[in-house]
């Protein structure tokens, strides 16, 4: 099995700049990002969604209204395996791909959607200024 590895300072730097510009700034936040192979991937989306494949990206949201002063988003849950596939397939950096899959599961915490054709077009919109935001020439 081969290990890969995750590109941790972009992820918590995309994970900041999500919550430092999309999230009131009168809380603090918390969620989870877990990087997990193919095996693991085929287990949860098994589990959630009844489907027996390793899918790139799942998101997990819990409710953000809270009166506490943390609130927590969800988790994030990305599989490595389908991230290296998919930036040889388009043509981009593994780096690239980890940053996009990471972007577009937090926007998927926040309430942001991709199975309608006009929600996934503000979704694509938003990743991009993210991903734009956080590595530049993008």
């Amino acid at each position: 099995m081969k290990r890969t590895t995750v590109p941790y300072p972009l992820v918590r730097k995309i994970a900041a700049h999500i919550i430092g510009h999309y999230l009131p700034r009168s809380k603090e936040y918390q969620l989870g990002l877990y990087f997990v192979g193919e095996r693991e991937m085929i287990r949860l989306n098994r589990q959630f969604f009844k489907r027996d494949y390793a899918t790139d990206v799942i998101a997990s949201p819990v409710e953000r209204e809270s009166d506490l002063p943390v609130v927590a988003l969800g988790d994030v849950f990305v599989c490595t395996g389908t991230a290296r596939r998919q930036a040889r397939e388009y043509g981009h950096s593994y780096r690239e791909e980890i940053a996009l899959l990471t972007t577009h599961g937090i926007l998927h915490l926040l309430g942001y959607d991709d199975l309608k054709a006009a929600a996934r077009k503000k979704m694509r919109a938003e990743e991009k200024k993210v991903l734009k935001a956080v590595l530049g020439n993008k």
